[in-house]
């Protein structure tokens, strides 16, 4: 097995209004979703968003726009695909690792990094699942296969698999409004 490991960092930054009306239904919460790609031996891309291929914002919700029911809900959502460039054509077995700092309430989300009395959401996280199986997100930091990106022959065939960016209340009704923002690293292995 050659084992060849890069990076795909991934930055969530959401700005969820700071009034306590916001926790009524209906208010509308900012976000926005950043991400970008470090190129190593299979070139890969990330599309989706704006920007280049290395660096984009993937805009969750309405333009932006979370409502505190649609994190409840879990339509706070932005897809995004990770998509091959150029590998070996002798590509048989392509994984990542979804790498980052994970909820201590939520193994498949990935932690806010902005602490709440600097303004930072609390109880909140990003879970990154494939588009077609978003009740299945990967498991931050996981090497086993059942909870890692492995890619299927199709999706190495189609040079592609397409993802979803769900914010995620880490504890029922304890989400609080503020900012977010995390960091992951899509750790890729290759034979």
């Amino acid at each position: 097995m050659k084992k060849n490991l890069y990076s795909l960092s991934v930055v969530a930054v959401t700005m969820l209004a700071l009034s306590g009306s916001a926790l009524a239904e209906g208010t509308n919460l900012d976000v926005n979703f950043t991400a970008n790609i470090r190129e190593t031996t299979c070139d890969m891309k990330l599309m989706g968003g704006t920007g280049s291929d290395t660096d984009q914002t993937l805009l969750i919700g309405n333009g932006g726009q979370v409502r505190l029911d649609d994190v409840k809900a879990g339509t706070a959502n932005a897809n995004f695909k990770i998509v091959i460039v150029e590998c070996p054509a002798s590509l048989i077995s392509l994984k990542a690792t979804v790498k980052g700092s994970q909820s201590g309430y939520l193994l498949s989300g990935l932690v806010n990094q902005k602490p709440k009395a600097d303004g930072g959401a609390d109880f909140s996280a990003v879970e990154i699942a494939r588009a077609s199986a978003p009740e299945a997100p990967f498991i931050i930091n996981s090497d086993d296969d059942a909870k890692r990106l492995v890619w299927s022959a199709t999706e190495i065939q189609n040079k592609e698999v397409p993802l979803v960016a769900t914010i995620r209340e880490t504890k029922v009704n304890s989400m609080t409004v503020g900012d977010f923002e995390a960091t992951a690293t899509f750790e890729f292995s290759y034979e």
